[in-house]
């Protein structure tokens, strides 16, 4: 299992200020306006930072961080992976799970078919 959920990649900037234009993962968009923090993934090395501010803009999230001023540094995420500490995401509900707790996993038909990945 892992640690972290992916739940977003930043896809650009947005204005002067240092705001970040961020593609969602997730189902609910609006998750994002409960979250303090997020851990950014850039290759591999891991990074937290504060949110200051959450908008939505035509299907995506604009997330200003706390130390990105300018429209240049927040260029330098771009590309970079927003992660959650899974911990502290709230329980799913029964019969829902995460995508990546799925990978790999065995699938079988309602007759009990095994179902073999095509090469």
């Amino acid at each position: 299992m892992t640690k972290y959920l992916e739940i977003g990649q930043i896809v650009n900037t947005f204005g002067i200020k240092g705001m970040i234009k961020v593609k969602s993962f997730s189902e609910n968009i609006n998750r994002f306006d409960k979250l303090e923090t997020v851990i950014l993934k850039n290759k591999q090395v891991l990074k937290e930072y504060k949110i200051e501010e959450v908008k939505y803009h035509k299907g995506m999230v604009l997330i200003k961080l706390e130390s990105i001023e300018t429209v240049e540094q927040a260029e330098l995420l771009r590309g970079s992976y927003l992660l959650v500490d899974r911990e502290k995401e709230e329980p799913l509900e029964e019969g829902t799970y995460y995508i990546v707790d799925l990978i790999g996993l065995d699938v079988y038909t309602d007759e009990g078919e095994h179902l073999r990945k095509s090469r």
